[in-house]
């Protein structure tokens, strides 16, 4: 007998849209490898007991009882971006990795007599960041590392040591992205830092067993997170993590990620097998100061290679037209420009017509000369965490270009548009790529601006749906109770009844509330949520948002120009 990958979907509350394209799955793999559906193979087995996934296990360590909102996602810029291809296994292990120590009555004190690790790494949380919380777990797991060996983990100003790594990397042209800018950043501060690329779980135990932690990288997000890794039990990793408790929906960033344990399986799972790991092994004190010397303010000022905080530390004013050709100062200026959401894309340096806009808008808001970057202008720059009076989800596209574009009635773009820019902003993904995909889906999928019925009536939603397995639609008369309504035709009982429980909302029960602005609204971005298909629209892959969408490419020509017509308004 052989198993069913529907069953198995099903066990793991797999969607109802997945299960013809695992019926085409499991038909191949019977063609080619049909020992792998056998019911004694190591698939079967591990189906029935997946003790792989089991989910994190937290620390006896009492927990903080005050928290903020828990969030499911970082943004988009959260941790690392990518993992390289493995590199070939080094011969030796990384630094002097000493034999871990017996326990006996001369053992130090981070090794528990039943032989467990729990180094005293002080915790810190990025979620208190000045400098971009929810992207910042590099830093502050550098800075976690550095505080165990003794760096203060504030400066003689009061600034955290997290927030300080941030800005020392922005003003020396270091990535907090990059492994090997990290590396170079503890280097700079005096820490020796080795980084191996294809890093294997026992040398991690010798390394922690030697006293010292470590820091690893691992998928817990989409675009990725790294955690400071301070011991072992039996059962698994002990970890500090900058962002909250991971769990298998997401981040509970109301509880503190320090002292967690995450099991080995599922730290296998999420940061990958030996020899394909990325492992920041943290070693050593500063040597002489605890931070770098500061390169002295030169005299006179130079033509480039400029900052805003010699601006403003030296009382200069720079003509604008002089600090456009500076590609040092410019990036800078970019990065803090993208951070309060007034431009988007990669700081290139280059002064051109989007630069120039976002440096006008923030001017705007603290009443400033834009043809002058002035001392008041940089102490902005640098310190603000938004701007008065913006606010990028009434900014981003006005009703009357909305309008214009789908042939809408304007009552009803000013009636809907609202609830789609709320929603996007509260799920962290309110950008113009995204937008357009948004706006172009629903004036393919309803002809105007407002969320509608599916058309047809009782017969034809009979004849399409009833009976419907792979919508769900087991009772009689689901067919026409559950047709499609909303911005993006929500259909089936099984779809009304998982964004539902999404949303916390009767929609099953009542599914005319699909029409309601906020709730279609809400509905269209956590089915974006769900495909991706934000990250499709900020590639550029406009095919790849009308297929997970529409499931193929049904009214493309007219997608694909109202895309082109927003790209251009928006521009």
């Amino acid at each position: 007998m052989s198993v069913s990958l529907v069953n198995v979907a099903k066990y793991y509350k797999g969607l109802p849209h997945q299960d013809e394209a695992l019926r085409q799955l499991q038909k191949q793999i019977e063609e080619v490898l049909p020992e792998i559906l056998d019911e004694e193979s190591e698939f079967a087995k591990a189906w029935r007991s997946p003790s792989w996934l089991q989910p994190p296990i937290r620390d006896a360590a009492p927990q903080p009882t005050s928290s903020p909102t828990p969030q499911l996602r970082p943004s988009p810029t959260q941790g690392i971006l990518s993992s390289p291809a493995p590199q070939p296994r080094p011969t030796a292990s990384p630094g002097a990795i000493a034999t871990p120590p017996i326990p006996g009555t001369n053992t130090p004190s981070y090794v528990k007599p039943d032989g467990s690790v729990n180094l005293e790494v002080p915790y810190l949380s990025q979620l208190d960041n000045v400098e971009n919380p929810a992207g910042a777990c590099n830093v502050t797991s550098v800075a976690m590392c550095m505080a165990y060996f003794g760096h203060p983990i504030k400066n003689s100003k009061g600034e955290q040591l997290e927030d300080e790594l941030y800005r020392f990397c922005q003003n020396n042209g270091l990535s907090r992205h990059s492994p090997q800018d990290l590396q170079t950043l503890s280097k700079l501060y005096g820490y020796d830092y080795k980084l191996d690329t294809a890093g294997r779980w026992e040398d991690i135990k010798l390394w922690l067993a030697a006293g010292k932690p470590c820091i690893i990288h691992g998928w817990f997000t989409r675009s990725g997170h790294i955690v400071v890794l301070r011991g072992y039990t039996d059962r698994g990793w002990i970890v500090n993590d900058p962002y909250g408790e991971w769990l298998s929906w997401g981040y509970d960033t109301s509880v503190s990620g320090k002292g967690l344990l995450y099991s080995f399986g599922m730290m296998e799972s999420i940061c990958g097998p030996n020899g394909t790991m990325w492992v920041h092994y943290f070693d050593g004190k500063p040597v002489a100061a605890p931070a770098p010397t500061p390169t002295p303010a030169p005299a006179p000022r130079p033509k480039t290679g400029l900052t805003l905080q010699d601006i403003y530390k030296n009382g200069w004013t720079i003509p604008i037209e002089e600090a456009a050709q500076d590609p040092t100062l410019v990036r800078q200026m970019e990065v803090r420009l993208k951070a309060l959401r007034l431009m988007s894309g990669v700081p290139d340096g280059v002064y051109g017509p989007i630069t120039e806009a976002a440096v006008v808008r923030f001017a705007q808001g603290f009443n400033l000369d834009p043809t002058k970057i002035t001392l008041e202008f940089a102490k902005r720059l640098i310190e603000s965490r938004d701007i008065p009076g913006y606010n990028p989800a009434k900014e981003i596209i006005n009703s009357a270009i909305v309008a214009a574009v789908l042939d809408a009635p304007s009552s009803d773009v000013n009636t809907y548009l609202p609830s789609l820019l709320d929603a996007l902003e509260k799920k962290g993904i309110l950008d113009k790529p995204t937008l357009i995909a948004a706006l172009a889906t629903i004036g393919i999928e309803t002809g105007g601006f407002r969320p509608i019925n599916e058309y047809g009536d009782r017969q034809y939603f009979t004849e399409m749906y009833e009976s419907r397995d792979d919508l769900g639609n087991t009772q009689r008369g689901d067919g026409a109770r559950y047709h499609g309504r909303g911005f993006i035709q929500l259909t089936g009982r099984a779809n009304y009844r998982y964004y539902g429980r999404k949303l916390g909302i009767p929609l099953e029960e009542n599914p005319e509330l699909a029409l309601d602005p906020k709730i279609s609204a809400q509905i269209l971005v956590e089915y974006f949520w769900d495909r991706e298909v934000d990250l499709l629209a900020q590639d550029g892959d406009w095919r790849g948002v009308r297929l997970a969408v529409n499931g193929g490419y049904n009214g493309w020509d007219r997608f694909w120009a109202l895309v082109r017509d927003f790209q251009y308004y928006m521009s």
